[in-house]
Formats: C-alpha cells, structure tokens, sequence
C-alpha cells in the first residue's frame, strides 16, 4: 500500500473519531472507540511522516490525493 492511501486513511478517520466522541458523550459512555479511531488515524498519520522521504502531505495536497484515490479505485471497476 502506497504512502498516500495510509495518510487519506489517517486523515478521514479523524473526522470519524470527533462524531464518535460526541455520540459516545451524548449518550453517556465512555469514548473507547473514539479513543481507539483517534489512536489508529494518528498512528496512521505518523507512520507515513517517519517512513516517507519527503516528509507529511501538506493539508492543500489532501483534494487531490482523494481524487487520485477515487480514480485508481474507478480504474479497477
């Protein structure tokens, strides 16, 4: 797997883990599986900034990269 597909994956389960938390505290529950998306798109996020040469993605790059991610899976169909 590319260094581009684990950081979108990192970077949308972010989103994920916030609506998580919320849901989780609205209800009256603990956040375990927000904490746990938090972790693993954080984990995510900085595995591909240790392991890639060039550093992170910058966030102005993240449009086009889910447009490049859509086309390689549209590509497959």
């Amino acid at each position: 797997m590319d260094h581009a597909t684990i950081f979108l994956a990192g970077v949308y389960l972010l989103p994920l883990a916030g609506v998580s938390f919320v849901s989780a505290w609205a209800h009256g529950h603990k956040p375990v599986f927000a904490t746990a998306l938090l972790l693993l798109g954080a984990a995510l996020i900085a595995g591909v900034g240790i392991d890639r040469p060039e550093g992170l993605y910058h966030l102005s790059e993240i449009p086009d990269l889910t447009v490049q991610f859509v086309a390689r899976v549209a590509a497959l169909l």
